[in-house]
């Protein structure tokens, strides 16, 4: 594929100087506004964790219309416009967005025409990578490969056929922690610290509350720290940030880099929106809603330790910063509330900081 042209646009956004907001030094690009899309829950495959297999179903796998798909192409410059945040990005979920990458470009179209530019990525399972239409991705940075049950040696094919032929600037493993996964989760972490890929380790949220289950991941997360305390220790590049169930454990400000319920926008197939990529039920407004941006403001999903609401104990915490008192979907699943700690508190406590070090140590072992 040739140079992006996409990415030439956002190296002059981050030089611009203007009145959007942006994160602080070392926080410049990460993106404080985001545009999740679901374009369509039809998928290749039925994952048990999957939360559109549990909260939507697939019997009558849901694809956006072209008349709500047209209003989406206005829509995404709509709000650009009104959030005043300087490096926003735009993911594309599913089901398994591959399917359609017609509609992929269509969208990065839009966003290059009628914006300064967004940084574009997307998630899939890899299952049809030998049919895509590369020309379509051109303009998508970011690439997330779901393993699912595939073996290590299928997923390096899939990825070294993204590397070679897209245009992204690193590629991430997702691995959802099923019993499978949880018991590889090493093997996976290996394969993908030692080829330079990022990594993203989530639990199965509708385990969460399983005592069997949570002291098998917390015995996981501990190893998997033992192993990347070894890799940074050598010098491998190892990313914490979104390692382990979206904990941002480097980031030590006061306000929350969570952007939920506040500066996320939660697209779905029938033209809703929503404040959770979570929470595929919970919709506030419709594409076609007047002041767009008003409707994405929901206070029960804010993911930040400065609401007044949360307990005192969170709040003198040594990890609230990276955890905000664990995700408030979470919370809303499980208790009906949004208060409270996190419905994996013990977890967070043990492990956060653990990332803190594995930062650490990859600033001392830096040259």
């Amino acid at each position: 594929m040739d140079t992006c042209r996409y990415r030439e646009r956002l190296y002059e956004l981050y030089r611009k100087e203007d009145d959007r907001l942006t994160g602080g030094p070392g926080w410049e690009k990460f993106p404080l506004f985001w545009f999740l899309l679901f374009l369509s829950y039809k998928c290749t495959r039925m994952c048990e964790y999957c939360y559109v297999f549990n909260q939507v179903g697939y019997d009558d796998a849901l694809e956006m219309d072209n008349n709500t798909f047209s209003r989406l192409l206005e829509w995404v410059p709509e709000v650009w416009k009104v959030n005043r945040v300087k490096v926003n990005t735009v993911v594309f979920l599913g089901g398994e967005p591959l399917l359609r990458t017609d509609r992929i470009k269509k969208v990065m179209d839009a966003v290059h025409d009628n914006t300064d530019g967004m940084q574009g990525a997307l998630c899939t399972n890899g299952d049809v990578i030998d049919s895509v239409n590369w020309d379509d991705l051109r303009d998508i940075q970011w690439i997330s490969t779901n393993i699912t049950d595939i073996p290590l040696d299928e997923l390096a094919r899939r990825m070294k056929i993204i590397g070679e032929r897209s245009n992204v600037i690193n590629q991430t493993i997702i691995a959802a922690l099923d019993e499978w996964n949880l018991e590889r989760m090493l093997d996976i972490a290996r394969f993908g610290v030692e080829n330079g890929y990022r990594l993203r380790f989530y639990r199965n949220s509708y385990w969460s509350m399983d005592p069997r289950y949570r002291e098998m991941l917390l015995k996981r997360y501990h190893e998997l720290c033992d192993l990347l305390e070894e890799y940074a220790g050598r010098g491998y590049d190892v990313n914490t940030t979104f390692l382990l169930d979206f904990l941002i454990p480097a980031w030590d400000g006061a306000a929350s880099l969570y952007p939920c319920g506040k500066r996320m926008a939660v697209v779905f197939p029938d033209g809703g929106i929503g404040p959770c990529v979570r929470n595929h039920t919970f919709k506030s407004g419709t594409l076609y809603d007047p002041d767009p941006l008003a409707k994405l403001q929901v206070y029960d999903f804010h993911y930040d330790i400065r609401r007044p609401d949360l307990p005192k104990e969170c709040k003198a915490c040594e990890s609230r910063t990276a955890c905000h008192a664990g995700c408030p979907n979470d919370k809303r699943t499980f208790r009906d509330i949004t208060t409270g700690k996190s419905i994996v508190c013990d977890v967070h406590r043990e492990i956060i900081p653990r990332l803190r070090h594995i930062e650490a140590l990859k600033k001392s072992s830096a040259p």
